[in-house]
């Protein structure tokens, strides 16, 4: 009975500090937040700022309306920040704009790299919106 109760009290003290050294980073926090809100996960869209930023949070946007049980969280890199987040999320500079989805729990599922609407995609569903409001 004595060896069981060593082996749990070591499995518990491994699972905090798996988990606070998880969470101690503010991504990561904010990803966690995010994902237990949500129904299945979250969706996170990093990308630089500027017009590739815009273009970012319109694919993040089409993502959602897909399928809303996710939600989303839009990372917009700041210059002095940028490579400990790039770091911490395991992107490299040429990977961006990226989208990454987490369940619930905050385990990565998969990742999009590189990831940016179609000009003639993005330009049929503005069409579309236009079609529809007449």
């Amino acid at each position: 009975m004595k060896k069981h109760t060593v082996a749990f009290s070591a499995l518990v003290l491994f699972h905090i500090a798996t988990a606070s050294a998880v969470t101690s980073n503010p991504i990561q926090k904010d990803i966690l937040a995010r994902a237990h809100e949500a129904k299945t996960g979250v969706i996170v869209a990093v990308t630089d700022r500027g017009k590739v930023a815009a273009d970012t949070a319109w694919l993040l946007s089409a993502q959602i309306k897909q399928d809303n049980s996710y939600a989303p969280l839009l990372l917009v890199l700041k210059p002095e920040d940028r490579e400990s987040k790039l770091k911490t999320l395991n992107l490299s500079e040429n990977s961006l704009p990226a989208l990454i989805y987490y369940d619930r729990h905050g385990r990565e599922i998969s990742r999009v790299v590189g990831a940016l609407p179609a000009p003639r995609i993005k330009q049929e569903k503005f069409n579309s919106k236009d079609e529809n409001v007449s």
